[in-house]
């Protein structure tokens, strides 16, 4: 079992994401905010972070720096799921840090398989990013 930090502020996503990891028999958690995402990192390392871009407060790839440059959080995989799809928003994800960048709307069994991937270790090799 792992655990995946969930930092989405759409509630409909969020609980989707949330069900889906604990269906597969994870622990999620879901912030709805950077801001709380941001304090969350002084906590428990997750094992994979499932990161909005937009979100109140803190935008999720200043979060996924600050997660970068925790060696605690280390050994956490980052998914960039986010509507954002133009060539410089793709960039910016991909230099952030992210293992892997999703663009919305989402096909759920690719977002699975990527991060049932990202917890084996298994390298991902860059992909269209639309669902």
């Amino acid at each position: 079992m792992a655990t995946v930090l969930i930092c989405e502020d759409d509630p409909a996503v969020a609980r989707l994401l949330a069900l889906t990891f604990g269906l597969e028999g994870h622990d999620a958690e879901v912030v709805a905010d950077g801001t709380s995402a941001a304090t969350r990192l002084d906590g428990p390392p997750a094992d994979l972070a499932v990161l909005d871009v937009m979100l109140p407060g803190r935008d999720g790839l200043t979060v996924l720096r600050d997660l970068r440059s925790r060696e605690d959080w280390e050994g956490c995989r980052a998914i960039v799921l986010t509507a954002l799809a133009d060539d410089a928003d793709v960039w910016r994800g991909w230099t952030s840090g992210a293992d892997y960048y999703l663009t919305k709307p989402f096909d759920l069994d690719h977002l699975r398989e990527v991060a049932a991937r990202l917890l084996r270790g298994e390298p991902i090799a860059a992909e269209p990013t639309a669902g």
